[in-house]
């Protein structure tokens, strides 16, 4: 772990052994999960929220940080997973639910902050995952042995500052080999590189020093997952097969097929192969 994560990783940590609120939210409970709203502060006091959900079946279960996306609403997590896990589905400082002092914009969230170290979001954003995943950790009836945590850039940084990540399912990281994919006309959000260097081309060096830290490259030797899986679209896996090599687990890079469905299928697959847990009936029609 470099400099600029020691003193995050300490401070989310700290944050973590504050008051957590934990209430009942029947509107989100279902016949197979009791659903709750988690309330507690990050970094700077930092007001956050999330949802839990909890399995009614007996435990102990595995544990799920579902790491937030790039976008200004975190979904409730999928039904086979709030059946099967524990989940904590984090909304970040900025998200709604978790934006009493400061609204992330889209686009514009990628940039925020730059070009210096200390007042770039996303270093509180990770401190922000990173305090949850402690926070799930403290949940009674888990098995926090097996430890899973899925999603994109947040779950991949997340899992390299984390120590005893079972699983990590991740893939689409915006923070990967940016100098080669801002070149040209890029689709949103990695459009927003360029829209800096253009508006502050004489900070950009300084604020490609500071996207370094977030170098999935740079921050592999930190993950020391068992299991991992990288999902991808096809133009992308060398890349990422590339980045596969670096990691000390099992890793398995897939090509997504472009269906949103089938792709969320093989993934949850995958997810509970990497967990032994029992696949749930969203997995109809592939057989256990």
């Amino acid at each position: 772990m470099n400099e600029y994560w020691t003193p995050r990783v300490d401070a989310a940590r700290n944050a973590a052994m504050g008051d957590v609120s934990i209430e009942d939210l029947p509107i989100r409970s279902n016949e197979t999960s009791n659903a709750y709203s988690v309330r507690f502060n990050g970094v700077g006091d930092y007001p956050l929220y999330a949802y839990l959900h909890v399995p009614k079946t007996d435990g102990p279960h595995v544990p799920i940080f579902q790491a937030p996306g790039y976008g200004s609403v975190v979904a409730v997590p999928p039904f086979e997973r709030r059946s099967t896990y524990v989940v904590l589905a984090l909304c970040h400082r900025g998200q709604r639910l978790s934006n009493s002092r400061y609204s992330a914009a889209y686009p514009g969230l990628l940039t925020d902050g730059l070009p210096g170290e200390d007042s770039y979001v996303w270093g509180d954003i990770v401190s922000d995952c990173i305090t949850a995943v402690q926070i799930l950790l403290q949940q009674p009836n888990i098995d926090t042995s097996r430890l899973a945590i899925t999603g994109g850039d947040l779950a991949y940084i997340t899992a390299s500052l984390t120590d005893g990540v079972h699983a990590l399912q991740t893939g689409a990281l915006m923070f990967a080999d940016i100098d080669h994919r801002t070149k040209g006309d890029p689709d949103y959000p990695l459009a927003e590189f360029n829209d800096f260097k253009r508006s502050h081309a004489e900070s950009w060096d300084e604020a490609r020093a500071t996207l370094a830290n977030f170098d999935p490259a740079e921050l592999a030797d930190g993950v020391d997952a068992n299991k991992v899986l990288f999902s991808t679209g096809a133009g992308e896996k060398a890349y990422y097969d590339q980045l596969a090599n670096r990691l000390p687990g099992e890793t398995t890079v897939n090509v997504n097929l472009g269906k949103g469905h089938l792709d969320h299928i093989t993934q949850e697959d995958w997810l509970a192969d990497a967990c032994g847990v029992n696949k749930g009936p969203a997995h109809y029609p592939w057989s256990s």
